[in-house]
């Protein structure tokens, strides 16, 4: 019997590289690159380009499905994410297909590529599950409730930078006011008579 999902899937997460699910897919993007790295396929441009399309789109999509604030919306980039993975999936199978690789190094991508699609699936459930809506509308009433507060803290740190910009400008003015009015040299009258009834 499958498990129901799990908040596990977000919690503690505060920015979209916290997520396991892109972390996931990050991985398995990065042993593309490598594997693309290498002949025949860095020669091959047209399908080195497919496959490093479809296997770094997964990471962007739940970039991006993060930054919504909407499980729904989440969700939906999800669904586009595991198609993206399979996508690369396709691609590896071709692979062999042309001898590019073997079937050894197709099947330990393709774990990589089934860990990511386990990750981003077990994501999509979560955010399409009551528990999620719940955790969305206490996570927006949070924000509701705090905006005075964040409202005063950008107001005093404004005022503090304007408070050093200001200060700032003083000195310089200070600096700038002293080159242009030296100091007046006080050499007393009878020295200059001095110098003068020596000449």
């Amino acid at each position: 019997m499958r498990r129901a999902p799990s908040n596990r899937m977000t919690r503690g997460v505060k920015r979209f590289t916290d997520l396991r699910a892109w972390q996931a897919c990050n991985v398995f993007k990065k042993a593309i690159y490598r594997l693309c790295d290498n002949k025949p396929i860095a020669d091959d441009m047209g399908r080195r380009k497919q496959i490093e399309e479809s296997s770094s789109r997964p990471t962007a999509h739940v970039a991006e499905g993060f930054g919504r604030f909407n499980p729904a919306d989440f969700a939906r980039f999800c669904v586009i994410a595991r198609s993206s993975l399979m996508e690369s999936q396709n691609h590896l199978l071709d692979f062999v297909d042309k001898r590019y690789i073997t079937e050894d190094v197709r099947l330990e991508l393709n774990e990589l590529a089934e860990t990511a699609l386990e990750e981003v699936t077990g994501l999509m459930e979560y955010l399409q599950s009551p528990e999620a809506l719940r955790n969305a509308r206490r996570a927006r009433e949070r924000r509701i409730a705090s905006r005075p507060e964040r409202r005063s803290e950008n107001t005093e740190r404004r005022t503090r930078k304007t408070a050093r910009g200001t200060k700032n400008g003083e000195r310089g003015t200070q600096n700038r006011t002293r080159t242009q009015n030296p100091e007046p040299n006080h050499e007393s009258e009878h020295e200059r008579r001095t110098e003068n009834s020596e000449e």
